[in-house]
């Protein structure tokens, strides 16, 4: 009866940044529990391998591309899911990321343009898709935040601006939108991505430098965040307003580098 509860048979999922890393992971989990999955993400390819690896596993998946930044996407991606399936049960705002700068290097178009990827589209999405969840009674939003939203980090101000702004978005939206639909953040440490990759890749010892201040000693997988993030847009989950820490048990950044004192 509790495996049951977390089955999404029949249900369809919005996920934003769903080629590669943290998106893949939520879709390729989502689609094991039985949810249609519409994969979105600027480039075609990365989002035509994750759905040809949910077809391939027996699920189903469709890509639809889209680049979050423009408004005019995302209100084709809503339109575009409700014209294929006629529902939305669920929307994952994972696409995001970061350039790091230091405070003083930062210029007002890359402090925007970090709030707008992060944060804004998370808000564009939400709202173009919520009219059609709360017709139905029911649905579930899922942002995806980072350590970043609640520690501060040097060379990161703009990041973590914008992911603080993201969840402070999860708690009211999720008042707004209550009791129909829920909404609930989930705030990442170091996921083993192919950006994270690429970092280990270029900076020898950095992984076990890492590692080492991290309460529990390891990297999180794509599919961690996509069994909370499956919990979370469960049969009778009760939570709304939340922030998951899927971190490992940060208390404090674990940057094995940091910058020098200005």
């Amino acid at each position: 009866m509790a495996l049951e509860r977390l089955r999404l048979d029949g249900q369809v999922a919005i996920i934003t940044g769903a080629g590669r890393g943290v998106g893949r992971g939520i879709a390729t989990v989502f689609a094991e529990a039985g949810a249609t999955i519409v994969c979105s993400a600027r480039t075609r390819t990365e989002i035509d391998e994750t759905v040809a690896m949910i077809e391939a596993a027996g699920g189903k998946a469709v890509a639809v591309t889209a680049d979050v930044m423009k408004k005019a996407d995302l209100d084709a991606l809503v339109a575009t899911t409700m014209e294929r399936f006629g529902r939305i049960d669920i929307v994952v705002n994972n696409a995001g990321g970061i350039v790091y700068r230091p405070f003083l290097e930062i210029s007002e178009e890359e402090f925007r343009f970090h709030f707008d990827w992060n944060t804004t589209s998370s808000f564009l999405l939400s709202q173009a898709a919520a009219p059609h969840m709360l017709k139905a009674g029911r649905g579930s939003i899922i942002n995806i935040s980072s350590g970043a939203g609640h520690l501060g980090i040097r060379g990161m101000l703009s990041y973590c601006v914008a992911k603080g702004a993201t969840e402070q978005l999860t708690r009211a939206l999720a008042q707004e939108l209550a009791p129909k639909i829920r909404v609930n953040c989930l705030a990442l440490g170091a996921i083993m991505t192919p950006a994270l990759q690429q970092t280990f890749d270029m900076q020898e010892g950095y992984r076990d430098k890492l590692e080492a201040l991290t309460p529990l000693k390891t990297v999180g997988t794509p599919e961690d965040i996509g069994m909370a993030a499956l919990y979370l847009c469960s049969e009778g989950c009760y939570a709304t307003s939340a922030i998951y820490h899927i971190d490992g048990g940060l208390q404090d950044t674990n940057l094995p580098f940091r910058l020098p004192d200005l």
